[in-house]
């Protein structure tokens, strides 16, 4: 595929540096030199220097024959006035990154009579296919966590009937054992085995040890029974302190509440605190300045089943989760800016890293899509996919069973779905089509294996 990217700052650089890493064609546009060069030289993309915003410079990059832009600039009205622009001159698809909710809204306009039709203004018509915002991305991820029973980042397929939880090895039930020695109670994949910085598609004789941090693939009713042989379940969330009342924190916060959660939100600015608190219901904010030991003990942070640090500094929010397990917390969320330093902070003690960016690029790979995939997950900083396809009556998959298949190498099935049933490997049914196939992929071999999900 033919990408441009435009806007080569954190998040256009993460994603410019994830789709050439799966070999697709990008280009890069930025306006500012520096950064235009910093791109240049790590990155095996093509670059252009200027503002996509002016016609010439798109056309400069080719967009005519683009399969998709992705604008990522720092302003929204940039982003959306590039896709407006790109589409104009001939791209097939469009996504923006918008962080105003406002941007990405229907309108619906009065009609010329009384009793004509009103007419409905969508964004797709004014030339965004797909609008992104890292924020909204963060908090239903934060969200979706603390709905389970395990604290634990998750993604969901077919349609929320499989899931991939990622569960930390401190138990004795799995640590200093091979993964073909652990107890696994229901049966499950372990797609991936993160150690430190490192992502390991680990082999049945692979000893786990301590800190190791398995993801599992199984079908969603048998995770709460896998994920107790890890940790005890927790009791269902029901207080919750949220540190930094920001965008991300003030949605936790509204979406929390309406679901009978009781909400704490400690924010630094006497404005911003007085603002949210008057959109807020029920939730209790709290005018608060650095995440000090006796601030997070005197607002119950021991008592509550989970704490937030969802700040605008990274580094403030790994030292808040951190003091507020010295407090006596047991879990903590918190975020970062870069994927890069989420196996650092669970390293120190965080138990969920997760990052906007990290979400943004989900998202946008889910867009772009895979052959026949339906649904892409990231695993580690963005060295593996999980992806979901659905086979056709032509792929090459289609009257095999998973051991027959000549998978490339570190490439594996987590899962195969039939209606509502879920099959995980080893299993010798053949694969039909209409079948969902969970495959657990390292980047570099993500071209292949899309193969055998295409017509023979």
């Amino acid at each position: 595929m033919y990408i441009v990217v435009v806007g080569a700052g954190a998040a256009g650089f993460y994603l410019a540096s994830l789709l050439s890493r799966e070999k697709q064609d990008i280009v890069v546009v930025e306006q500012d030199e520096e950064v235009a060069e910093r791109a240049r030289r790590q990155l095996d993309v093509a670059v252009v220097v200027g503002n996509a915003a002016v016609p010439k410079v798109l056309w400069q990059a080719e967009v005519q024959r683009a399969d998709i832009v992705v604008a990522v600039t720092g302003a929204d009205e940039t982003n959306m006035i590039t896709c407006f622009m790109a589409k104009e001159l001939g791209a097939r698809k469009t996504v923006a990154r918008v962080r105003n909710p406002e941007f990405s809204s229907y309108l619906l306009v009065g009609a010329k009579s009384p009793h004509g039709p009103r007419k409905v203004v969508r964004p797709k018509s004014l030339g965004v296919d797909l609008f992104v915002n890292p924020e909204h991305e963060a908090a239903r991820e934060i969200v979706s966590i603390l709905s389970g029973l395990y604290v634990t980042s998750m993604e969901e397929f077919a349609e929320g009937r499989v899931q991939l939880r990622e569960f930390k090895a401190v138990s004795p039930t799995v640590v200093g054992k091979t993964l073909e020695q652990i107890p696994f109670p229901r049966p499950c994949v372990v797609a991936m085995l993160s150690r430190g910085e490192d992502l390991l598609t680990p082999s049945g004789n692979e000893v786990v040890a301590n800190g190791d941090r398995l993801h599992l693939l199984a079908a969603k009713k048998n995770m709460d029974e896998l994920g107790a042989i890890f940790e005890v379940p927790r009791r269902p969330t029901k207080r919750v302190v949220i540190f930094g009342g920001g965008t991300i924190g003030f949605h936790v916060a509204e979406a929390l509440e309406k679901r009978g959660v009781q909400v704490k939100l400690i924010e630094k600015s006497f404005a911003r605190s007085q603002e949210i608190s008057a959109k807020l219901k029920r939730a209790v904010v709290v005018q608060g300045a650095g995440p000090d030991r006796e601030l997070l003990s005197d607002e119950g942070v021991a008592q509550s089943d989970a704490f937030i640090a969802a700040t605008g500094d990274e580094a403030l929010n790994i030292l808040a989760g951190l003091v507020a397990k010295n407090v006596g917390l047991s879990k903590n969320i918190v975020l970062v800016d870069k994927p890069e330093y989420i196996p650092l902070a669970e390293a120190v003690g965080v138990d969920v890293a997760l990052s906007p960016l990290l979400l943004c690029g989900s998202r946008i790979a889910r867009y772009i899509l895979h052959g026949r995939a339906v649904s892409v997950a990231l695993l580690g900083k963005e060295d593996a996919q999980v992806i979901e396809f659905i086979v056709g009556a032509n792929a090459r998959v289609n009257k095999q069973t998973v051991e027959e298949i000549d998978w490339p190498k570190g490439a594996k099935v987590g899962a195969v779905i039939r209606g509502d049933n879920v099959i995980i490997p080893p299993d010798t049914t053949p694969i039909q089509t209409g079948d969902r196939v969970i495959v657990v992929s390292p980047l570099s071999a993500i071209t292949s294996v899309e193969r055998f999900f295409k017509s023979a």
